[in-house]
């Protein structure tokens, strides 16, 4: 029985097992997840709901024109990913976040803002602010963001920063800035952040995923070596020369730093039996000997975040146990997680007032103590940036949304409120959604922390069972539902063990129907007028099997299918079949098309800017739409060209996971990193025909 577990650290998070980059330690939070990297983000503005989303300067009915945006923001679903903290001294907190960029909060966390004016990079993984309130953002791809006035817009500072893979950011108190890169180093710049300087740590181009100063200027810097652990080196002369300092560091995989008031240095360990064994080290000597401290540290995962805070606590935030506290230095430990509903802590902050923030992954947002972490609350209105995986829309206009870490999510007002929806939902990484005829709707996860498999609701979300639990032990990431309400849940898992499983009685039982399918790496289905089905695998390069007896056996399809990963499959109302499938190693990917039931299939790319496709689905009218990893597609003329739709996506040219086509044939988008987005206007415009004048009534000849 397959129980995947989640991870122990933030490294190898399930979120990104099929990454095409292997990591080791540390918080890569990369945005890998089971596709394509999404890199060079473009930012628009965002744009909040309105009432009627209707667009300013574009006519009912009619589709934005060149430079208007065809997507508005919906107002949710709140949180996402909160990377790396950090608080001015005038209270304000900033979180930089995976894929949604910064949000500001000028009222304690009660509300946040995004401020991402100039950001070209909304993947924020480090943030530091000097003692004149210049904010300074470390980014995924991009290099190093300056703003000068509180967040409001950002500059890139990048010259002489050849690694633009920024992950730790430090300021000494002459601003000297610090940035750590992912396998390029340290740099400084002792101008602003206008131009920078790479510096040797001992050994050529480091991860650094951590750094830290204390009150001396003397710099900490965590490093890992592509090849092996390496611990910690501490430059005493700004930079300029760095000695490796691991005395007593039984645990050379180190994730975060903490400096206390009395000049003691914390540093937090990764998962034992990686680079060692150790959760969290003290060093009272400037960091010439290390004593492990962890009594009470009840944890086998990462420590990513560490906190001193002037009243002498300590803070450790876990990859999975959440916060633990220490009051007596370091020596005992306490776990703290009262009202803490997501236990992946990466980050904290502290504002003037002594009120802690914490960030968390995997959706779960910020979370704030004003009672030294005796009490936690989740703070994350306004913060949107979630990662929606699955859309479905009922004919009545609710929408339903699938977030990979935090469960389900409802709308019934077009995304102007949303509700979680988790009452028996004890699987929070949502992969696909699908409604039945009656109504009931059902969910497919992921399998991580021992939960995943099919969950259904009959009560509109209200409420949710486990209708796969001893059957289906496997991730499910494609679910179908036929004409006669048969369900069909496509698995991912290797040999025949994987593959589709049936059932024909809403979900109360399963039957495995792999007959002929000899991948059981299934990542998409969809099912024709006919009932028959089509499932696309990826990872075996089968491409397409169908079937045309309910399941009962299945054949290739993929005649002409020169790529074979196959995350999305389509049928328009015409009954030609679409594919979206994925690039490998930059060969193949784009969307494929059979206009005679997957005997054959030829590629149709015109007009895609990447060929890596996620997700494609069809209007009413027959009009194709398509999410890929950069930006949203649309064509109207059977595939034959498509044109870019990503205008309102923030980022514009982001990573669009799930498209569904809601009541009125509005478009609904689910991204990563920026929740879910309505289309303007209905996918389907309105003919406006003017109204015939009425003729003058001639007057009566006498």
């Amino acid at each position: 029985m397959k129980k995947k577990t989640d991870s122990q650290h933030a490294f190898s998070d399930g979120r990104f097992l099929l990454s095409s980059i292997a990591s080791v330690g540390g918080v890569i939070l990369a945005v890998l997840a089971s596709g394509p990297i999404s890199n060079g983000f473009d930012q628009a503005k965002r744009t909040k709901l309105g009432a009627n989303l209707i667009q300013p300067g574009v006519a009912p009915g009619r589709f934005p024109a060149g430079g208007q945006n065809f997507w508005v923001q919906t107002n949710g679903p709140q949180g996402g990913d909160g990377i790396a903290l950090a608080t001015n001294s005038s209270g304000h907190v900033f979180v930089g976040t995976q894929g949604g960029g910064v949000f500001r909060s000028t009222d304690n966390a009660e509300t946040w803002t995004a401020v991402n004016n100039g950001l070209t990079d909304t993947n924020v993984r480090a943030l530091a602010i000097n003692s004149t309130g210049h904010i300074f953002g470390g980014t995924w791809s991009s290099g190093v963001f300056r703003s000068t006035d509180n967040g409001d817009s950002w500059t890139p500072v990048n010259n002489g920063l050849d690694s633009p893979s920024v992950r730790s950011l430090a300021i000494n108190s002459g601003g000297d800035v610090f940035a750590g890169t992912f396998y390029g180093g340290v740099y400084r710049s002792t101008d602003n952040g206008e131009n920078w300087t790479l510096l040797n740590t001992g050994q050529a181009g480091p991860y650094v995923p951590a750094l830290a100063i204390n009150a001396s200027g003397h710099v900490f810097a965590a490093t890992w070596d592509i090849k092996f652990c390496t611990g910690i080196f501490r430059s005493t002369d700004n930079g300029d020369s760095w000695i490796e300092i691991n005395n007593g560091l039984t645990n050379l995989g180190i994730l975060s730093f903490a400096i206390n008031e009395n000049g003691d240095v914390f540093a937090g360990g990764d998962v034992d039996g990686l680079c060692g064994n150790g959760r969290v080290f003290r060093s009272t000597n400037n960091g010439d000997s290390w004593q492990l401290v962890q009594n009470g540290l009840n944890t086998g995962n990462g420590i990513n975040g560490l906190l001193a805070t002037s009243g002498g606590a300590l803070f450790a935030g876990s990859y999975g146990d959440g916060v633990f506290r220490s009051t007596d230095n370091g020596d005992n430990w306490t776990q703290v997680n009262t009202g803490l509903t997501e236990d992946r802590v990466i980050t904290f902050t502290v504002n003037p007032d002594g009120d802690i923030f914490a960030g968390t992954y995997v959706g779960g947002g910020v979370f704030r103590s004003s009672d030294n972490g005796d009490t936690w609350i989740e703070k994350n209105n306004g913060l949107v940036a979630t990662d929606v995986r699955a859309i479905a829309s009922k004919f009545d206009g609710t929408v339903f949304a699938g977030t990979y870490g935090i469960g389900a999510f409802r709308s019934s007002d077009s995304g102007q409120r949303w509700e979680q929806i988790n009452n028996g939902l004890f699987a929070h990484f949502v992969r696909c959604l699908a409604i039945g005829p009656n109504g009931h709707i059902f969910a497919g996860a992921d399998f991580v922390d021992g939960l995943g498999g099919v969950f259904r609701s009959t009560d509109n979300g209200d409420s949710w069972t486990d209708v796969s639990q001893g059957v289906i032990e496997f991730d499910v990431r494609a679910l179908a539902i036929n004409s006669n309400g048969y369900i069909f849940a496509g698995t991912y898992v290797g040999g025949t063990i994987g593959g589709v499983w049936r059932s024909t009685d809403d979900g109360e039982s399963w039957t495995h129907v792999n007959n002929g399918e000899n991948c059981g790496l299934i990542w998409s289905l969809a099912i024709n007028s006919q009932d028959h089905i089509f499932a696309g695998t990826s990872g075996c390069g089968d491409g397409v099997y169908r079937s045309t007896d309910n399941g009962d056996n299945w054949e290739l399809a993929n005649n002409g299918l020169t790529s074979t990963d196959v995350a999305g499959l389509a049928v328009s109302p015409n009954g030609h079949i679409f594919a979206a499938t994925y690039t490998f190693m930059g060969k193949g990917g784009g969307i494929f098309r059979s206009t005679d039931n997957g005997d054959s299939w030829t590629e149709h790319d015109t007009g895609l800017t990447t060929l890596d496709v996620n997700t494609v689905v069809p209007n009413s009218r027959g009009h194709m739409f398509a999410g890929t990893a950069a930006g949203a597609f649309r064509s109207t003329n059977d595939g034959n060209n498509w044109s870019d739709i990503s205008g309102g996506l923030v980022p514009v040219s982001g990573n669009v996971w799930a498209l569904a086509i809601g009541s009125g044939n509005y478009a609904f988008a689910g991204t990563a990193g920026g929740g879910v987005f309505r289309s303007v206007q209905s996918t389907i415009p309105v003919r406006v025909v003017p109204s015939p004048r009425a003729r003058p009534t001639p007057a009566p000849r006498p």
